[in-house]
């Protein structure tokens, strides 16, 4: 009965990619420090009614995302080539990677943990409930399937990405190297605003996004703006890497986006992922969700702005293979957590006014 409840949040076909066999994965417990030779794919990433009993949003993801999504990139895999012609399919591809952002555990958790803190402040702030006596410490809130509200969101912001430019990045001809992936697979990135020191920068319409997704043990993809980034040793958007450098920064950046274990290939030494954990577990803060919400007073008001941001993985990754165009060199960021918008794309202009229309919620403590 409990292995037909189990829901993945990770997908099984995905998983056998970085797999020499069809059943086992090798994997590294970041809280444990363990490595595991062959552990079933089966049991990874997965959690009973993770999605709810009804199994209504398991099967969407099965049927409308999971099963056409592994049909494409088993056809990037194979060709090296994006489906460009077909645009249902490449607009696909963007549903699938923002899916698997919004659909893990560290998503369901994320907002779970800002239910949780939301809700007890304002419980807190009225009189009523503060005669009650009743110890909300004692009390965890939250939604009863977390991940399910993030997914729908996901799929309304895939237009404020198909802007970006795509690249399939290849390892060959570096010996052992390969690459690895996590369950929290998609990485949001930013190099330019991390180059320049700005706090923030990660959102879809972000000026310089950068949306890295592993597909497999030697391929990578990666969408980015290409209004700020130049890839000038790519070849019909495919990058060869040949250094074992080069992708042994990219497995810096896989591992650092990790929020519980990370998936690697059998050939794959322990050695080697020892060596990545070691080197950047101090800059691991994925898995730190209380540093995800913050409390802000309006001056000497009772008025106050709750903010609620991901953790992103914030190290600065010099990447030799990307370049910096003469457009992003004459960007001014500005002193404000707003950021630059990426404003080509007529959706995510769209949105930008939708979102000038919006107030910025205010809470007020009480007494």
């Amino acid at each position: 009965m409990g292995q037909k409840n189990r829901q993945h949040y990770v997908p099984k076909f995905y998983l056998r990619n970085f797999s020499d066999t069809e059943r086992s994965i090798n994997t590294y417990n970041l809280a444990n420090e363990k490595y595991i030779n062959n552990a079933s794919i089966k049991d990874m990433c997965q959690k009973n009614n993770f999605y709810g009993a009804d199994k209504k949003m398991e099967t969407f993801l099965d049927k409308e995302i999971e099963r056409k999504a592994s049909v494409i990139i088993t056809n990037i895999l194979k060709k090296n080539k994006f489906p460009y012609q077909n645009v249902e399919d490449y607009v696909h591809l963007f549903s699938f990677l923002l899916v698997s952002e919004a659909r893990n555990l560290k998503s369901a958790d994320s907002s779970d943990q800002m239910v949780d803190y939301i809700s007890k402040i304002f419980l807190q702030g009225n009189p009523e409930f503060r005669e009650s006596g009743i110890d909300l410490d004692s009390y965890k809130i939250g939604y009863k399937e977390p991940a399910n509200e993030m997914i729908k969101m996901a799929l309304e912001s895939v237009p404020n990405v198909v802007d970006l430019e795509p690249l399939l990045i290849i390892v060959e001809k570096t010996g052992a190297r390969k690459f690895i992936t996590s369950d929290n697979p998609l990485i949001r990135y930013n190099s330019f605003y991390l180059r320049n020191n700005y706090p923030g920068g990660f959102g879809y319409l972000t000026r310089g996004l950068q949306l890295f997704f592993p597909v497999s043990y030697d391929k990578c993809i990666l969408f980015y703006d290409s209004y700020v980034y130049d890839i000038p040793n790519a070849h019909e958007n495919v990058l060869v890497l040949d250094r074992a450098r080069d992708v042994d920064q990219l497995n810096e950046l896989f591992y650092l986006n990790a929020y519980n274990n990370i998936f690697f290939n059998q050939k794959t030494k322990e050695s080697y992922i020892e060596k990545i954990h070691y080197k950047n577990k101090k800059n691991q803060n994925i898995r730190d969700l209380e540093k995800e919400i913050k409390t802000f007073k309006e001056g000497n008001s009772n008025n106050a702005i709750i903010n609620f941001t991901h953790n992103r993985v914030s190290k600065k990754i010099d990447f030799s293979w990307l370049k910096y165009t003469e457009y992003s060199k004459q960007l001014t960021i500005p002193a404000h957590m707003g950021g630059i918008n990426r404003l080509e794309s007529p959706f995510i202009r769209e949105t930008v006014e939708r979102q000038k229309r919006e107030t910025m919620p205010y809470y007020n403590f009480g007494d």
